[in-house]
This record gives C-alpha cells, sequence and structure tokens, in this order.
C-alpha cells in the first residue's frame, strides 16, 4: 500500500505536462486572451462606461431591495456593490469570457472535433477585440451572452440531457431573454432541438419548467406578463420601421400620422435609433406609448416587403463589409479599443467614457489624458484583432454544408450544428427585425458560430456509419451496439472509452 503511493503522485505530476501538450493551442490562445484582458483592465480602469445604459443599469442597482425583478444586470451590479468598484464586475465579465472560450473548446473536443480546429473555434471568442472592449463595458452582452451558451451547453455536452442539466439550461435561457429580448431565438431553438432529438418527454419538460420558473419569479415581482417578459413599450420597432415608413401610401388614422417622419425616404437618418433618441424626431408627438407599436404594426402589414428587404439588406452587414454612415461609424469606435477614452467632451458622441472609481451611476469626469502603454497596444491591436465578417458568412457556410450534407448517420452532429448556427444568426436577425445593425448586438454569436462551424466540419470529415441508431428513450435498458455518441467519435461516460465510428465496436466486444 505505501509503495504505491509514490507512483500514484509521480503519474500525476507526470499527467499536467501531458495535458499542457495535448491542448497546447488552448493553452496558448487562452494565455494570449488572459493577457489581452489585464491589459484592458489597466488601460481603462475602472469600467468602460455607455451613456444612458451603464448608468440605467447602476441607478437600478440602487433601488435594491424594489429593484424591479426583471433586470437581471442590475442585480449583478448589485451583488458586487461590496468591493466598492466597479472594475470588480468587469474583471468578471473577463472571467466569464475566458470560460466561454475553454466550454467551447472542451465541448467540441468531446464532440470528436480534433484539438486544432477546436482551438481555431474557441479564438475568437477569446482574442476578438470588440468582445474583449465589450466585456470592459458596463453592458449586458457578457451576460447575455454567457446565459445563453450555458442554456446550450448544458442540452448539448450529453446525448441524453439529464432533468437537472434541462432545468438549469431553462432558467439559464431565461435569464439570457430577461437580459435581452433577442433570447427568445435560443429559448425556441433549444426547445426544438429537443424535440427533434427526442430522447423522452423529461428534458422537455424540465427545460419548460426552468423557464416558467424564473418568469414566473419576475411575474411575482412585476406583476403584469408584459411586464415579466420584457415586453413593455414599441420604441425599438417604431424606430425601426420608422426609416422605412412610406406616408404618402400608407393608411393610418389620425392620431397615428402623427409618427410619420417629415424626411423623404432617401434622406433618412442612417441609423433607426435616430427616431427614438433624437429631439426632433416625431416619437414626441405620441400621445400614448401603444401608439408607437400600433404604427409598427401598420408599417408590417402595409409595406410587409420593404420591412423583409431592409432586414435582409442589415442582416448582410454582419456578413460582408460595408462602408458605414458618418453617424455609424462614430458609434462603431466605441466597440474597438481606443487610445484615451477620457476626453469625450472633445467630441461628446464619437468619444467613450470611462465610470467612476466607486459605483456612481455618473461616468468619470472628462480629462484630458495621454494614452498609456496598454491603451496604444490595444487601439493597434484593436484594428486588426477583430473576426472579418466573411469569416463569419464562411463559419455560417461550413455549418450548413456539414448539416445537410447526404451521409447516413451523424444525425446528432447535425442538429448541432443546425442548432449553434440557428442561435448565432437568429440573434443578428432578430436585432435587426426588432432595432437595428449595430456591431455590438450581433456580438454574442462569436459564441456559437464558430462552435457551428467546427461541428459542421467533423461531420463532413467523419466516416459514414450504418448503425447511427438513436438512443433509448428513458426507462429501456441500454443497448450494446455503438451509440451516437460513440459513432461521432464522443467520450462514452460509462466505459471511459472514446468512439471512433466503426473501430469502436470491437472494443466493447
Amino acid at each position: 500500500m505505501l509503495v504505491g503511493r509514490p507512483t500514484a503522485r509521480r503519474t500525476g505530476a507526470r499527467s499536467l505536462p501531458t495535458l499542457l501538450r495535448r491542448h497546447a493551442g488552448l493553452v496558448v490562445v487562452l494565455a494570449a486572451g488572459l493577457a489581452l484582458r489585464i491589459a484592458m483592465m489597466v488601460a481603462y480602469p475602472p469600467a468602460l462606461w455607455f451613456q444612458g445604459d451603464s448608468g440605467t443599469y447602476l441607478r437600478l442597482s440602487a433601488q435594491w431591495p424594489a429593484m424591479p425583478a426583471r433586470w437581471t444586470y442590475p442585480w449583478l451590479l448589485k451583488g458586487f456593490e461590496w468591493t466598492g468598484t466597479v472594475a470588480s464586475v468587469v474583471a468578471l465579465q473577463h472571467l466569464a469570457g475566458l470560460a466561454l472560450g475553454v466550454a467551447a473548446y472542451l465541448l467540441l473536443r468531446r464532440l470528436g472535433v480534433g484539438p486544432w480546429p477546436a482551438t481555431l473555434a474557441a479564438t475568437p471568442i477569446l482574442l476578438d477585440a470588440t468582445q474583449l472592449t465589450l466585456e470592459q463595458y458596463l453592458l449586458t452582452e457578457t451576460l447575455f451572452t454567457t446565459a445563453l451558451a450555458v442554456a446550450a451547453l448544458l442540452l448539448v455536452r450529453r446525448e441524453r440531457p439529464g432533468t437537472l442539466a434541462a432545468l438549469g439550461a431553462g432558467v439559464a435561457v431565461a435569464l439570457g431573454m430577461a437580459t435581452r429580448p433577442t433570447g427568445v431565438v435560443a429559448l425556441g431553438a433549444l426547445l426544438l432541438f429537443l424535440l427533434v432529438s427526442w430522447r423522452g418527454w423529461r428534458a422537455p419538460a424540465a427545460y419548460l419548467l426552468g423557464i416558467v420558473v424564473f418568469f414566473g419569479a419576475a411575474f411575482a415581482g412585476i406583476g403584469t406578463v408584459k411586464g415579466a417578459l420584457g415586453l413593455e413599450g414599441g420604441k425599438f420597432l417604431y424606430g425601426r420601421t420608422a426609416q422605412i415608413a412610406d406616408c404618402d401610401r400608407l393608411e393610418l388614422r389620425p392620431g397615428l400620422r402623427k409618427l410619420c417622419p417629415t424626411q423623404p425616404l432617401d434622406q433618412r437618418p442612417a441609423r433607426p435609433d435616430w427616431f427614438i433618441w433624437n429631439r426632433d424626431s416625431p416619437i414626441r408627438n405620441a400621445d400614448r406609448p401603444e401608439d408607437l407599436d400600433e404604427f409598427a404594426r401598420e408599417v408590417l402589414r402595409q409595406q410587409p416587403g420593404d420591412y423583409l428587404a431592409a432586414v435582409a439588406s442589415d442582416t448582410a452587414r454582419y456578413f460582408w463589409p460595408t462602408p458605414l454612415a458618418p453617424t455609424e461609424s462614430c458609434l462603431a469606435t466605441w466597440w474597438r479599443p481606443q487610445p484615451a477614452p477620457t476626453d469625450w467632451a472633445a467630441d461628446y458622441d464619437c468619444v467613450p467614457r470611462t465610470a467612476s472609481p466607486g459605483y456612481d451611476w455618473r461616468p468619470a469626469p472628462s480629462r484630458d489624458v495621454e494614452p498609456n502603454a496598454a491603451s496604444r497596444f490595444l487601439h493597434a491591436y484593436g484594428r486588426y484583432g477583430v473576426t472579418p465578417p466573411p469569416v463569419l458568412a464562411a463559419m455560417v457556410l461550413l455549418a450548413l454544408v456539414g448539416a445537410v450534407w447526404p451521409r447516413r448517420g451523424r444525425l446528432r452532429l447535425s442538429l448541432i450544428a443546425l442548432l449553434y448556427a440557428g442561435i448565432g444568426v437568429g440573434i443578428m436577425v432578430f436585432s435587426v427585425a426588432t432595432s437595428m445593425f449595430e456591431h455590438r448586438y450581433g456580438l454574442p454569436a462569436l459564441a456559437f458560430l464558430p462552435i457551428a462551424a467546427a461541428v459542421g466540419w467533423q461531420r463532413l470529415r467523419s466516416a459514414p456509419h450504418p448503425s447511427d441508431r438513436p438512443a433509448p428513450a428513458d426507462g429501456e435498458p441500454d443497448r450494446l451496439a455503438p451509440t451516437t455518441a460513440e459513432s461521432n467519435g464522443e467520450h462514452d461516460e460509462r466505459t471511459r472509452d472514446r468512439g471512433h465510428g466503426a473501430a469502436a465496436v470491437p472494443q466493447r466486444g
């Protein structure tokens, strides 16, 4: 007994270098991602500040215990108020970004993807400059992306998700939808995934229960269904439809005609949110908030072709670079590292801000300072360290081709590729359809599209297997024939063996 103990320790000591060599690509990319995030915190302390949104979240967090139940990000801010600085929240967001990259890699390795393709798929979320910048902001994107990614991971990591995993996925996806309404895309996609890859009723029921529990708690705190679901007000859809509304041929009642833009169609502002925030917008003529919803519905009903064309055109901008209008180019600077985001009085609209040292709902005062070494480096890195739009298009194409390529077996890989591609593209389409094209709104797709592409690649390169039969439903005994997980090259938790298609059959005896 005593003789064996040193051997076990020596084996454990040797296992770490072996583990690092086996995942060398991820280790290098992860170290680079960590270094970049440390540089972000050094360059822009304590946090970057988005005028309007960041202050709103901090004001809401100060209302505890009367804080609205649906506002998830203020609850996160409140949870770290004891630290006395919003830098703690930013540090957590950077850790979440690193965790998303590691989780993507581990999931792909579990699905049989090789170490280098899996590392390549994890690289965008770990190294993309826009991702790094938004993690430094007091904004909801990191929480939103993490919640949806966790929900998908819980349902995909095993061929038959357990009841607790499905329940957790329901709570996580509901958290994501409460954070940003765009999360409804993932909510529906994950439910469809469970139904198509049917493994019994328990997982779908637990998933739906998690959603009901979360929004039930929000309803108890707010008292209205619309408030619990975040469906109050229609100003964003109004801005989207006002940009294309041809009021000369629209049939509108007098109360709605007051909401028509005064500019000709070809001279409308480039950004739909102009109609929401600008003091010259006709949105100020609304008699009641419901008029905005009604105006948007009338435009959708009478101009469906124009609306769909606008949504398709703006969504395509995520996948192919197009020139930005001056107002768009101005705001785009907020989502890349800047040399010194402090002298915002010189250009109030185009220069980012930084937060106050404490938990103040106002940004730090404008001041003229020299860029530091970290900010200069990050500004240079931000020019090139981003995921080009054509690469996103290639990811979607690879995922779709791999998913639908005629091949027997690998059904689960096809479903996973379609799931992740659907969530990523759906986030972009939904944000454009209900608001506008904005780099910030499409960024969460980086957590899904690379995984979809890697899974599509894995399915294309895997050999077909004639015995790819569905797993037994709940309550049925396991069979001895190779499972779908084995034919996909996944790790078998029961035998500790890794399946590799037909080669795995003799190992099972």
